[in-house]
């Protein structure tokens, strides 16, 4: 045997290398009846927020007929993990992201893309030792009106994410209301979703990545329910959530309050009689963590 042949034989040729996709979303949803926080005299009131998670239902012959994460194949011989990513956005969302949606800061357009993490056992995948690496995706609600099942899926849905593994995921259609324990999702999805929901809520409370779930400009209210839908142990605002939020030093800049042409500010009485001053995330803006204070 040559030495090329025992390489081999010792080193196979893979096809491709996993990727796998936690696509998330907060949807919204308007309220159906009326709640103590709606203005009486107008009846408007902020609407329900809660995170969704993508789910696709495999045809294949490995793990036929299973709900699962979307994923692929790199295309091992011209494309990048990053780039392979990128592509099973594209496919199972219909979304472009970009390289520059991979780095841990957002750029706030509605799509956030970062790597988490590469898993691998023994006996993960009945089709032979295959590791994946896992992606975590936060997209904006508006982005996700054209959802297609591709590659070794035959559908694609969004599922509410339940706050604990005691209560199964739902999705809710025209055909009815589906559920899905975190026992009967496919291969180890349940491991990489549970691992993607803490990666995520930690990001959501030291980052700025709420930009991508939000509209360009927003209130201190929208801003704080996008937070609560991720986090949902963050518990009810506060008159302190906004004044700290605005006022305390290391978070000094974060926000930028709107202004319309004419410099002046801009308001929204979409869900309250009482106009609500409007904000931005400032681009330009670097969180600084540290469990050290500063010098």
């Amino acid at each position: 045997m040559s030495e090329a042949d025992a390489t081999q034989q010792e080193y196979p040729v893979l096809r491709g290398l996993p990727v796998d996709m936690c696509i998330f979303t907060v949807a919204t949803e308007s309220r159906k009846t009326p709640q103590d926080n709606i203005d009486k005299r107008t009846l408007k009131s902020y609407p329900d927020k809660h995170l969704e998670l993508l789910l696709v239902k495999r045809i294949s012959d490995t793990e036929g007929d299973k709900w699962a994460l979307p994923g692929g194949f790199t295309k091992i011989e011209t494309e990048t993990i990053d780039a392979a990513a990128i592509r099973e956005l594209k496919e199972e969302t219909n979304l472009d992201a970009s390289v520059t949606q991979l780095r841990a800061k957002p750029v706030g357009d509605g799509i956030y893309l970062e790597q988490m993490k590469a898993y691998y056992k023994p006996g993960r995948d009945d089709r032979g030792p295959t590791p994946t690496v896992a992606y975590v995706a936060l997209v904006h609600e508006a982005l996700l009106a054209n959802l297609h099942a591709g590659g070794d899926a035959g559908q694609a849905r969004l599922f509410r994410v339940p706050e604990n593994s005691a209560h199964p995921f739902v999705c809710h259609t025209e055909n009815g209301t589906t559920t899905v324990d975190w026992s009967e999702l496919a291969f180890d999805h349940a491991e990489i979703i549970s691992d993607a929901l803490k990666f995520v809520q930690n990001q959501i409370l030291t980052t700025t990545i709420a930009a991508d779930l939000l509209p360009k400009e927003f209130t201190i209210a929208e801003l704080h329910q996008v937070i609560s839908a991720v986090v949902p142990s963050y518990g009810q605002m506060t008159t302190n959530f906004a004044r700290d939020l605005l006022k305390t030093k290391t978070r000094n800049s974060m926000l930028k309050e709107a202004l319309d042409e004419h410099g002046e500010l801009k308001k929204s009485s979409q869900y309250s009689a009482r106009p609500a001053q409007l904000y931005r995330f400032n681009e330009e803006y670097e969180p600084w963590l540290s469990i050290y204070p500063r010098p």
